[in-house]
């Protein structure tokens, strides 16, 4: 099906729309060399070992700059390679994706089950491939970085009984658990949350009762912990759980109010050690509910003109620029015709990690895009999109968790193909 791209390009067909943005075939990497979509080092040396005969693991130390991201490049002779990647940062929060030679990715990963590091594993075919790692927050961060065989020995401590979300059992009749409040909680919270505290080294139980139902919000945070948070019903039954809804910090919202019963919640960093862990529960407001949603770009503003969205008309803007200040700021086109849509979004250079997230106008999600080519910038299609609005959200992921900070400026170019005559 032939597309023009208007105005710039007339005349290109879908294929060769589907073909704009995307990297061109790399170089041969030597020590230090454009490929994978970045300048990439070799793990374990000058690129001369394979990792399909290599008596050791491959590994590296990385010097992550804030914003930025550390590219390091490995190769395999095997045709059915299998492999592990990981990052290690003792004070960092790393965060892997694994690249072809062409700088497509494979597959990535943020937290293990267990700490913030970084593992995936997989298998790949003969070549030479890229590990880009980047800090979650844009924080600056050293790293260790290993791609090894099965066989060989981990970078990582591989689970165990005594760490994370296994740390949490159900909570039983039988789960020894404190009060939560005095009374039943519905009462209490006509004054407002109720929290408790614990260490980052213990599994916190909390009971709770309703003697009416309700909309609720939990919450597990911590400043310098990764929790994790369960509701069970009184027999133990998991009713939801949670992980990194509000950045490392946990949230469940109960929007359909819970029954008049018994809860208990629990709650553990992913990685046990000391620090300050809090738990909370609020009534929840069903307003702040959705403003909140609209900021992080989890759900589509309203057109009613309650929620700021700009406008912009794709025939006449190729290029535009918002001013992020934390919250998801929203753009709104509409298209008249079937068209084939590419948008770029460019904050790398000024610390910004951009998202791009697009709904149609019955608020099903149309694409979304965090990071491509190896880096932190955003890529969002091509999409063949039908007639009607749209809302384009813009979201600086490292600010997603309702922090501020200083404006940071990100660029977005929009690329269009309609069907040709």
């Amino acid at each position: 099906m032939p597309y023009h791209h208007h105005p710039v390009l007339a005349g290109l067909t879908l294929a060769a729309a589907m073909s704009l943005g995307l990297p061109a075939a790399a170089q041969q990497a030597s020590d230090s060399t454009p490929v994978c979509g970045g300048d990439a080092q070799w793990l374990g040396g000058d690129g001369s070992q394979d990792i399909a005969d290599s008596p050791a693991a491959l590994s590296a130390q990385a010097q992550v700059a804030g914003g930025q991201q550390a590219l390091f490049a490995f190769r395999t002779g095997a045709a059915g390679q299998a492999l592990r990647v990981e990052a290690s940062a003792p004070d960092g929060d790393p965060a892997i994706t694994l690249l072809t030679e062409d700088g497509d990715v494979i597959a990535e990963n943020d937290d293990t089950p267990v700490s913030l590091n970084s593992a995936l594993e997989t298998t790949v075919g003969a070549g030479i491939y890229c590990v880009a790692v980047r800090s979650v927050g844009n924080s600056a961060m050293s790293a260790t970085v290993q791609v090894s065989r099965p066989e060989q020995a981990a970078l990582l401590p591989q689970g165990g009984d005594d760490a994370g979300i296994d740390r949490i059992a159900a909570c039983t009749p039988d789960t020894p658990a404190e009060s939560l409040v005095q009374g039943v909680l519905d009462e209490r919270l006509g004054q407002g949350a109720v929290t408790a505290t614990q260490d980052g080294t213990q599994t916190g139980y909390y009971r709770f009762s309703l003697a009416q139902g309700m909309p609720l919000t939990l919450r597990a945070a911590s400043p310098t912990l990764d929790p994790m948070l369960r509701l069970y019903d009184a027999q133990g039954t998991l009713l939801g759980e949670n992980d990194d809804a509000d950045g490392l910090n946990s949230r469940l919202d109960f929007a359909t109010a819970l029954t008049p019963a018994d809860y208990c919640v629990a709650v553990a960093a992913l990685s046990a050690q000391p620090g300050e862990l809090t738990v909370s529960a609020e009534k929840l407001d069903v307003e702040a509910f959705l403003r909140n949603a609209y900021r992080k770009g989890e759900l589509s503003p309203p057109a009613d003109g309650t929620h700021p969205i700009q406008a912009v008309d794709l025939a006449q803007v190729a290029q535009t620029v918002v001013l992020h200040d934390g919250a998801t700021q929203w753009l709104g086109f509409d298209l008249d015709q079937p068209t084939v849509v590419i948008i770029n979004a460019f904050g790398g250079l000024v610390g910004a990690d951009p998202r791009l997230v697009l709904f149609a106008a019955s608020g099903a999600v149309a694409g979304e895009n965090d990071d491509v080519d190896g880096g932190t910038d955003a890529r969002l299609g091509p999409v063949l999109l039908e007639p009607g609005r749209y809302h384009l959200g813009v979201v600086d992921v490292g600010r997603n968790d309702g922090s501020a900070g200083p404006i940071r400026p990100i660029g977005l170019t929009f690329d269009r193909f309609l069907r040709a005559e």
